[in-house]
């Protein structure tokens, strides 16, 4: 298959792989601390601090949580447009 003639499903995929913000930009962009972070991400609040600490303590999060931060950047910079998606997609989920 051809990367020229992909279908948008593949499309999609491909931009997701792509897709990576650190925590510390994703908290400042949207003023979290590290307890929303948490809450976020579906980590500990020491995991997050952890991410956002300083110098000693300071880890590097995951690719898999920085690329769930882009989605949830994503979202949150589109959220009046994806909030009925999001509204429908639960409802669907629920029914």
């Amino acid at each position: 298959m051809s990367h020229d003639h992909s279908s948008p499903r593949q499309q999609i995929i491909n931009l997701l792989q792509q897709l990576k913000i650190s925590p510390s930009e994703f908290c400042f962009r949207w003023n979290l601390d590290a307890a929303e972070l948490a809450q976020i991400s579906g980590v500990s609040r020491s995991t997050t601090s952890h991410w956002l600490g300083g110098i000693t303590s300071r880890r590097e999060a995951g690719e898999s949580y920085q690329r769930l931060l882009a989605i949830a950047d994503v979202i949150l910079e589109n959220a009046t447009e994806v909030e009925p998606l999001l509204q429908r997609w639960l409802n669907q989920r629920h029914n």
